[in-house]
């Protein structure tokens, strides 16, 4: 059986090769037969590692004869994790180093213990106050640990509010859960998790709650026995903020992995119609299993490309198009977007003009549309509403309140800091 740090390793040198993190994550620690504990242990390495590693790799850069990045893969990750674990794991020097030295000889790479032993000592004793930085986007994707080209793009965007958005993307924060209002109360949950021994307390949206699990929520009692799901609180506004009624018509365009439709099927009282759709046939499963263990049989749940016009969603009273969107809002939630590259935005960017018009044409007259994201870039949000409006004079913006939000004259931004766990976005727009 493989100790955790080296499992960390494994799946690091896996995440470089193709996938998610989460996705990579959970299919080494499914194989591994590890307790509960060496299994937090691996995944607080490994996803940790991801949330830093462009500090990390600087660090380890700056005692190297040559770039972290040619490396072999194994002393790479090696490196990565016995660094992480000094600086932001609290793991005393001597045992960090000692461990990934163990573990280069035991990965095969004998040659390199004498250089990891030396480059760890060292890189885990660099001060990054004392940097001469070039400019304040290198000393920010440092300091943050997020690309260079996405700070540039965020500081020319946000100018003097970037470190308060980047710093965001660390931010702990409880879990954001939804209750389901058809089988129990929100005082009612908080006394079940409470007997389970979670602290909750409620949230800023009606029937939400922060808890502190320990853990997955998904091995709670109250989780099995369909009492809540997990939903950020964007998420959680921009579905009511559809304002959906019992007996309605309503279509989720792009539902996958099902809370939003869990939440709009909730406020439905389970009554009407609610069309729930994903382009990926894979994660139509996830939609189905998240509402029947909810205990939800209004929603018709099926396969559907958003981009493409289906004459069976026509003469909606509510449409939602949570479309895909390039994720910058969710950093803290989704490590692996501190490196995309935004080469397909302006792909991306057709996607979402074409999933909002035809979202749009689905509605009837007085008919309400809702459009987020969970990105903070202007050309994903207000100027693609702005564009919109002008196209389709028959709708019209619907002014909204929601905590937490800025509004941009075309839609309510909310920017990750100290009060948003999450930057999103949210337009409210009605049919005349």
């Amino acid at each position: 059986m493989s100790s955790p740090r080296r499992l960390a390793v494994e799946a690091l040198i896996r995440l470089e090769q193709d996938g998610y993190s989460n996705l990579v994550l959970d299919s080494v620690l499914e194989k591994s037969g590890m307790e509960e504990r060496d299994k937090a242990f691996a995944s607080a390495l490994f996803y940790g590692t991801v949330e830093r590693l462009v500090t990390l790799d600087f660090c380890l850069n700056q005692f190297l004869k040559k770039p972290v990045a040619k490396l072999d893969p194994p002393v790479r990750n090696i490196l990565r994790t016995g660094l992480y674990q000094m600086r932001y794991m609290k793991v005393p020097t001597p045992a960090a180093v000692n461990e990934s030295v163990k573990l280069t000889r035991q990965m095969g790479k004998t040659s390199a213990a004498g250089m990891v032993n030396a480059v760890l000592r060292r890189s885990g004793e660099l001060n990054l106050e004392t940097i001469s930085w070039p400019n304040l986007y290198t000393k920010w994707s440092v300091e943050y640990s997020v690309a260079l080209p996405l700070v540039e793009l965020l500081g020319k965007i946000y100018k003097e509010r970037t470190p308060e958005i980047l710093a965001g993307s660390f931010s702990a924060q409880d879990t954001a859960i939804r209750v389901n209002t058809l089988k129990i109360t929100r005082e009612g949950l908080m006394k079940k998790l409470e007997e389970e021994g979670f602290s909750s307390r409620l949230g800023p949206v009606e029937n939400s709650l922060l808890v502190s699990f320990r853990g997955s929520p998904a091995k709670t009692k109250a989780f099995r026995e369909g009492l809540f799901h997990v939903q950020g609180l964007p998420s959680q506004m921009a579905a009511l903020s559809l304002d959906v009624h019992p007996g309605q018509k309503a279509a989720d365009l792009c539902a996958a992995p099902g809370g939003k439709s869990a939440l709009l099927a909730q406020e439905m009282e389970n009554k009407g119609t609610l069309f729930s759709r994903d382009l990926a046939p894979n994660r139509v499963p996830l939609i189905r299993r998240q509402l029947e263990r909810l205990g939800i049989t209004c929603a018709q749940v099926a396969q559907g490309d958003a981009c493409l016009h289906d004459s069976a969603l026509e003469g909606m009273d509510r449409v939602l198009c949570d479309v895909p969107c390039s994720g910058l809002g969710i950093m803290a939630k989704k490590p692996d977007i501190r490196y995309k590259k935004l080469e397909d935005l302006e792909n991306l960017l057709q996607v979402q003009g074409k999933i909002l018009e035809n979202g749009a044409s689905y509605l009837k007259s007085g008919g309400r549309l809702v459009y987020s994201t969970c990105t903070i870039l202007p050309q994903e949000n207000q100027d693609r509403i702005k564009a919109f409006l002008e196209k389709n004079p028959d709708f019209h913006l619907v002014e909204t309140s929601l905590p937490g939000g800025e509004d941009t004259g075309a839609g309510t931004l909310f920017l990750p800091g100290k009060d948003n766990p999450d930057g999103f976005f949210i337009a409210v727009m009605e049919r005349d």
